[in-house]
């Protein structure tokens, strides 16, 4: 039985047509291969430069480069990008919350953001009652930050006090809640009175810390007094 179907097989034989047509088939299968090899490719590529446009546009417009905090007794801190603009503004106390609630910072200029806070009407409020204003800066660029903040209505109309911080308290200071001025200030008292703790700065104002540390060492610049400006000549930047 084998035999005959072997036979029977044994005589059939493909015409050149028949071996045409087939070549003809295998080439097309494997030209719709390579077709789809090249369009998976072009979709790998054209996956991966989106990546990267996305990683590079998330690199220069929201990772955070730098820090700014603004204190009286509202405390508010400014994220900035490497474009020196906010990313992000947080109320650090509650006052600071109230300050926000009438602000939208995000995007601005860091110098901008900064007059607007200390010009907005809830601030002004403050700053008529002798109050310390004390902005505090964490960068790679606080060079540049501190100079143009002490050419500003910082320290030539309010006298308020700029003051480089390191960025490597940054993550510090947020777990203890506090704003880089008022950790930075925390820092200082802690060395002479071991009973300070953050949260009680947390409560206290900079007029009311700076006054604590006047106690045991020298104060660096004027309060922000708008009425003592002629007096004291301006704040200044301590770097």
């Amino acid at each position: 039985m084998n035999n005959q179907i072997g036979r029977a097989f044994a005589q059939i034989h493909a015409t050149d047509q028949m071996r045409q047509s087939a070549a003809a088939c295998i080439a097309r299968c494997n030209q719709k291969k390579k077709r789809r090899s090249k369009a998976v490719l072009r979709l790998a590529v054209a996956c991966g430069l989106f990546l990267c446009m996305g990683i590079g546009n998330w690199y220069v417009f929201a990772a955070p480069v730098s820090y700014i905090s603004v204190d009286i007794n509202p405390s508010v801190e400014l994220t900035l990008n490497r474009l020196n603009r906010v990313t992000a503004a947080e109320g650090k106390n509650a006052d600071g919350q109230r300050l926000l609630a009438d602000l939208d910072l995000t995007g601005k200029n860091y110098l901008e953001a900064v007059e607007r806070l200390v010009e907005s009407d809830r601030l002004q409020t403050y700053l008529d009652h002798d109050a310390a204003l004390i902005v505090a800066v964490a960068s790679p660029r606080a060079d540049e930050l501190l100079l143009e903040l002490e050419n500003s209505v910082v320290t030539t109309q309010y006298g308020g006090t700029c003051r480089r911080t390191d960025l490597k308290d940054v993550p510090a200071a947020h777990a203890c809640g506090l704003s880089l001025g008022k950790y930075e200030m925390y820092t200082r008292l802690s060395q002479y009175d071991k009973t300070i703790t953050p949260e009680i700065c947390h409560k206290m104002t900079m007029r009311q810390m700076r006054d604590l540390l006047s106690q045991y060492e020298p104060i660096e610049a004027c309060p922000s007094n708008k009425k003592n400006n002629a007096r004291c000549h301006g704040g200044g930047c301590a770097r």
